[in-house]
């Protein structure tokens, strides 16, 4: 449990340091917030979207000075007791049927991927897991970008979203999801 506590400490830290070097200030002065759904917010930058995510000893995260974002990361050698059971319950039936059609050797890495294009989009909206995973579903899983579409349109929610693959983190998966409409910079 140290080593989790740790990890999150580092990443609110990265994104402190990150809105800071943005807003030209200290990261000290950086106040970090949640929604009473848990996403992280920057009350002194309204208009800014941030992100966090930490697993494996990596740490990821992301600021959009316009808007919303989202960003998760999963270690790929992390094991999963039952995959077919987890993926019944977050993945679309058309998710499901190209799963089952992998070999089991490949299934885990690309639930992986459908998984944290799922979880980026749900962060970027806000909501995080207080929803049903399966009203997300990735398109284009191994391409990058590819893109997901959220199915449960509300006012001011997009509902189509872009996903970028961060392939630099070894032994992990990261995506970083925006609305589709607008354009995902690497820097």
């Amino acid at each position: 449990m140290h080593a989790v506590r740790a990890s999150y400490v580092a990443a609110r830290e990265v994104l402190r340091s990150l809105v800071a070097e943005w807003a030209g200030t200290l990261p000290s002065a950086v106040r970090l917030e949640r929604t009473p759904l848990g996403a992280l917010y920057l009350p002194d930058y309204p208009l800014a979207g941030c992100s966090l995510s930490h697993t494996g000893g990596a740490v990821l995260a992301t600021l959009r000075p316009n808007g919303p974002v989202g960003v998760d990361l999963e270690t790929i050698s992390r094991p999963i007791g039952d995959l077919d059971a987890l993926i019944g319950t977050a993945c679309t039936a058309h998710e499901q049927a190209c799963l089952a059609a992998l070999p089991p050797a490949l299934r885990h890495r690309h639930f992986l991927t459908i998984w944290t294009g799922k979880e980026a989009v749900l962060k970027g909206l806000g909501l995080g897991l207080s929803v049903d995973p399966r009203d997300v579903a990735v398109h284009q899983v191994e391409q990058s970008p590819s893109s997901a579409r959220w199915h449960r349109p509300r006012p001011g929610a997009a509902d189509r979203w872009q996903l970028e693959r961060i392939y630099e983190i070894p032994d992990h998966i990261a995506t970083v999801a925006v609305p589709q409409c607008e354009t995902l910079h690497r820097g």
